[in-house]
């Protein structure tokens, strides 16, 4: 009975192999891996600068939602007042003229 399972478990694995390269999904579970790695060091990067302007505060609070609520998905307290705030910065810098 072992020999049967490991020689199963054996044509499974030989079967998951086969269909993980004809769909590539270890290639891009991978690169997704790494793309969220540099997107982290970069965010990192971008909230530890010091803004210089109002815009700069807004930049630094898009990145943060886009990065922790893509799609604006959330809805519970902070979420829908932190993009009111963004929204209220955006509109301040664009100035008197803005639509």
């Amino acid at each position: 009975m072992r020999r049967q399972a490991r020689a199963a478990l054996v044509a499974r694995r030989s079967e998951w192999k086969a269909a993980d390269k004809r769909v590539g999904y270890t290639k891009a579970k991978k690169a997704e891996e790494e793309i969220a790695d540099v997107e982290e060091a970069l965010a990192k990067e971008l909230w530890s600068a010091a803004p210089r302007s109002v815009a700069g505060v807004a930049v630094k609070l898009h990145s943060l939602l886009e990065m922790e609520d893509p799609g604006s998905a959330l809805q519970e307290a902070p979420w829908p007042e932190l993009r009111t705030i963004l929204a209220d910065l955006v509109r301040i810098c664009a100035g008197p003229n803005a639509i």
